[in-house]
């Protein structure tokens, strides 16, 4: 696991990374699900805020 944290830090350094994780955060991590979602809606999302916060924490560890 320590190699593919690592990969996931190179992968996402400098700021061409910084611009993408931003956007995946902004997209799902940022993002208010309103009264009105769907319930499929809602899954889709926490499974999307799920990955996203997969993916930041491999670039944090692999940081390290």
């Amino acid at each position: 696991m320590d190699e593919t944290a690592k990969c996931f830090a190179r992968c996402f350094r400098g700021t061409d990374g910084d611009q993408a994780i931003g956007h995946l955060r902004a997209m799902t991590l940022e993002t208010a699900a309103g009264p009105d979602i769907s319930d499929a809606r809602l899954r889709h999302l926490e499974g999307q805020r799920f990955m996203v916060r997969t993916i930041i924490n491999l670039i944090e560890r692999g940081r390290k």
